[in-house]
């Protein structure tokens, strides 16, 4: 598909999407905006004439749980600032703070999980990350787990360290009183090896580093989620090279908290050199966020509840530069009680009660100030607003995923469909999608967010059929030459009679017609092969007559000629 094509298109869609959204502005949001301009009208109405005492308790109330409540503010330890548990911790507070403005996270930056550990056991810090290998102490109740780590094992490529176990003796750069220094431990306790066969090297994460990429180190550990760019720094362009850690299993007897993973082949560099090479076999434990048990209860559920429903508003609070950050947001949810960690009782709260989705039910105690026929009504319209964006974001959701199994439906070994039928089935989804919009089962918001990931798939799979297209014409083009060639061969073979060099070349010409008819070559590259045909015929045919005076052959436009030409017409 052509580029003016493509643009001609994506223009079309765009139009399609402006038309889409002013009809539901018509039809929707203007009458809505003309009830609220009346319910309003009424309300002072009531107010003024049947509520003018309940006006005075009505701001009393309002002044009590909403001007004068109380303020909380909760230490949050997230590791250091260049880390996941950081930037995550980030987005969560700016999501907390804004459904919660009461309620105020303070991020502390820290050195690891002990460090946090020490924190909370001395009151300094309310909320901590830590690995789930880690016992986070007597003081420590879960909230939540909120993304998986690796145990990522560095060695420097020109040494001979194959194993594990060839780290005995080495420089190891891994800061110690940290998790990961005690998570490196538990891995070496399983080969026999103690910290004392290590010569620990670097204060922190970041002198380590320094410290690999001067060769004063022999390998590093790091306790990161796949794709961490202070990884990907190392085996990219540190001489780096990942080294696997087996067993697994095996060490799950003493810690259980330990989960078979793999980092995948390209983790860290997708194009030659492959940055893992191939999948590498190592540690899988889970970041857990935990509360102390002197937490507020209701502060700690308010937070499990934002983790809980909010996953789209923190995703979308982290910064696209970092985007390996983003996709672990997906991964919050509620805490194993198989860690043999208690859950907080605020978090078992957040878990069991239902999503508030309605404006009736976040402000209970200002409505049920409001004893009039305006309550019932504005509450039966926030109702149906608050259902109808729940479900509209859940149908877009199910949008977005059928296209992006659309777009991926090549990754398997075996497509399932060709490009073009992904295409149809891409045009029906967007169809299924426009009519939602235009029946009001889903809000613009969530329309424009499919509409990107629509316009996405359609770009990949153009990007595929021109793809395909070129291959195929390449494959055309060699075609031809291959014929061409055999021409120009019949044509320098001297030791041919001619009769039987013009018999060759039919037969040749009948090949290049037959795939021309199973389009096998293009109608171009028939014509430019038909050129260097009658070309070479009419040499041949020249060549013969000064060769043999008086001698005829037969003429291109003989019977058989005339029977190829026709086949050639009837097809072209």
């Amino acid at each position: 598909m052509s580029e003016p094509e493509t643009s001609e298109k994506h223009n079309f869609i765009d139009r399609q999407l402006d038309r889409l959204l002013k009809l539901l502005n018509e039809r929707l949001f203007k009458p809505l905006d003309q009830l609220t301009i009346l319910l309003r009208l009424f309300l002072v109405m009531a107010l003024s004439v049947w509520f003018g005492f309940t006006a005075v308790n009505l701001w009393h109330s309002v002044s009590f749980n909403i001007i004068h409540r109380p303020i909380y503010h909760v230490s949050f330890a997230v590791g250091g600032s260049g880390g996941e548990s950081y930037i995550l911790g980030k987005a969560i507070k700016q999501v907390v703070e804004a459904y919660h403005p009461n309620i105020r996270l303070d991020l502390l930056e820290t050195v690891g999980s002990v460090d946090n550990i020490n924190r909370l056991d001395t009151g300094e810090a309310d909320l901590i990350t830590v690995q789930s290998d880690i016992n986070p102490g007597a003081n420590a109740q879960a909230v939540a787990s909120l993304y998986r780590d690796l145990f990522q094992l560095i060695v420097q490529d020109q040494t001979d360290i194959e194993q594990f176990s060839d780290l005995a003796g080495r420089r190891i750069g891994v800061q110690r009183e940290s998790g990961q220094f005690l998570s490196f431990l538990e891995v070496a306790n399983h080969f026999d090896l103690k910290a004392e066969d290590f010569d620990f090297v670097g204060v922190d994460d970041d002198e380590a580093a320094v410290a690999f990429e001067a060769d004063r180190v022999d390998a590093i550990f790091r306790v990161r989620a796949p794709g961490n760019w202070i990884v990907q720094d190392l085996v990219q362009y540190h001489r780096g090279r990942l080294l696997p850690i087996e067993q697994v299993s095996a060490m799950r007897i003493k810690h259980p908290a330990f989960k078979a993973a793999t980092i995948p082949q390209g983790t860290y560099h997708g194009s030659v050199p492959i940055v893992p090479p191939k999948d590498i076999p190592t540690v899988g434990v889970y970041k857990m966020l935990y509360a102390s048990k002197r937490a507020n209860r209701r502060v700690v559920q308010a937070i499990a509840t934002i983790l809980k429903e909010h996953h789209q508003e923190i995703s979308n609070a982290i910064s696209r530069d970092t985007v390996e950050v983003k996709q672990l947001v997906a991964n919050i949810g509620r805490p194993s009680s198989s860690f043999g960690i208690p859950i907080h009782p605020g978090a078992i709260a957040a878990y069991k009660q239902q999503p508030k989705s309605s404006f009736v039910t976040k402000n209970f105690d200002f409505l049920a100030l409001l004893l009039s026929i305006v309550v019932p009504i504005a509450s039966w319209i926030w109702e149906l607003r608050s259902r109808a964006e729940k479900r509209g974001k859940s149908l877009c959701e199910s949008y977005i995923s059928d296209v992006i199994k659309v777009m991926d439906d090549d990754d398997d070994d075996a497509a399932e469909h060709t490009l073009e039928e992904r295409q149809k089935k891409l045009y029906l989804i967007f169809d299924r999608a426009a009519k939602r919009l235009v029946d009001e089962d889903i809000s613009q918001e969530a329309f424009r967010t499919f509409n990107e990931a629509y316009k996405t798939a359609c770009e990949k799979i153009e990007r595929d059929i021109k793809a395909q297209a070129d291959h195929q014409q390449s494959i055309q083009q060699h075609t031809t030459a291959q014929y061409i060639q055999d021409v120009v061969v019949i044509h320098q073979a001297d030791s041919l009679p001619h009769p039987e060099s013009l018999q060759q070349m039919e037969e040749v010409l009948q090949r290049v017609l037959d795939d021309l008819a199973c389009d096998r070559i293009s109608q171009e590259s028939f014509r430019t092969f038909m050129d260097v045909y009658n070309t070479t015929k009419k040499s041949l045919q020249e060549n013969n007559h000064r060769g043999e005076a008086g001698i005829d052959f037969p003429e291109t436009t003989g019977e058989s000629a005339a029977s190829s030409s026709l086949s050639t017409e009837s097809i072209l």
